[in-house]
């Protein structure tokens, strides 16, 4: 008898696991890889953290550790060169990596993510370093200026003076001015689609192409689909990117400029070829996937991939999912196809 009670609650244990563990992975129209579920909704229990109260530096504290918590160890780089680009007063500190000893390389402008008010050059330094080894560039990641101590359109301006200074002094760091990209993650794809509208507008150099991962596209209004189904994702509630917009521009009115909601653009057409990242289960996937089809509507070469079982910020999360390789793999060869680079 005692022995067949311990055999019945070992089964009853293993069901128990078995449902915790798929409650763990699922997200309402699919579900997430189960290592990286657990490893999030993990951290989230141990790591409590409410953004309303917090201070902005512990706010950004937390989001910078979020962002390093699952990358692996930084890959070996030789050449890496810290330094501040003066401009009209302005003064933005970037990280430019060089893959190798050529003369006039490609170049890759870099906005990191963090909601308008984190991230910085060492949080997506290994996405970087990767980016440059692999697509063989010299990749420029750009430490704009952050929200709310400066509000929009600053941190806009300071890629867009950044774009201009690569392309000014590409000789001067082996790069090739006429095969220029951008490209950047969640508000840094947010601020890196801006920058290609104000190179057409504003008659500036010629961008070769942009890859946006996973982009904030539509901050005036968070009303996707994907907004409804995930407005309490593991990583990113709907309050709280509210609480990030409001940050970053404090009046709704002026959330309608094309150039803090590219989605909102009235003419799209004379951009970049484009490559769109998005994520399963991210709120940010319908609005990254409506701006690459509206793209392809004003007759740009657009190609969106959907990578599936992972969430908003997954680029940065090489440590808990094959993915995050998959997706720099991906935008590495894409990227050598624009600059039309041949393998070695």
């Amino acid at each position: 008898m005692k022995k067949s009670i311990k055999t019945v609650s070992i089964i009853l244990f293993i069901i128990a696991i078995f449902l915790g563990i798929r409650s763990l992975v699922k997200t309402g129209i699919g579900k997430l890889d189960t290592y990286l579920s657990i490893s999030l909704r993990l951290n989230k229990m141990l790591n409590p953290n409410s953004i309303d109260n917090n201070s902005i530096k512990k706010l950004r504290e937390s989001l910078n550790y979020q962002s390093t918590i699952w990358s692996k160890k930084t890959i070996p780089f030789s050449n890496i060169k810290n330094i501040t680009i003066s401009e009209n007063s302005k003064r933005i500190p970037v990280r430019i990596y060089t893959p190798n000893n050529n003369n006039k390389l490609p170049i890759v402008i870099y906005s990191h993510g963090g909601f308008w008010i984190g991230g910085n050059l060492d949080t997506h330094d290994t996405v970087c370093r990767k980016l440059s080894q692999n697509s063989k560039a010299i990749v420029i990641s750009v430490d704009y200026h952050l929200a709310p101590e400066n509000p929009f359109p600053i941190a806009v301006n300071d890629v867009y003076t950044v774009f201009n200074w690569a392309y000014k002094n590409a000789k001067n760091i082996n790069g090739d001015k006429n095969n220029i990209a951008v490209a950047g993650d969640s508000a840094g794809g947010n601020l890196s689609t801006v920058v290609s509208l104000m190179a057409r507008d504003k008659n500036g150099p010629s961008i070769t192409c942009q890859v946006l991962i996973y982009p904030s596209t539509n901050i005036f209004q968070l009303n996707s689909n994907s907004w409804s189904q995930f407005s309490n994702a593991i990583n990113l509630s709907i309050n709280d990117m509210e609480k990030y917009i409001s940050l970053y521009i404090p009046k709704k009115e002026d959330r309608k400029n094309p150039y803090a909601s590219p989605l909102l653009s009235k003419d799209l057409r004379k951009l970049p070829d484009t490559l769109i990242i998005t994520a399963e289960a991210d709120p940010l996937k319908d609005e990254g996937e409506t701006y690459g089809n509206k793209l392809k509507e004003a007759g740009i070469n657009v190609t969106i991939t959907e990578y599936k079982g992972v969430p908003h910020g997954f680029i940065t999360m090489d440590k808990i999912t094959s993915k995050a390789d998959a997706a720099i793999n991906q935008i590495s060869l894409y990227l050598q196809s624009q600059f039309k680079i041949t393998k070695s």
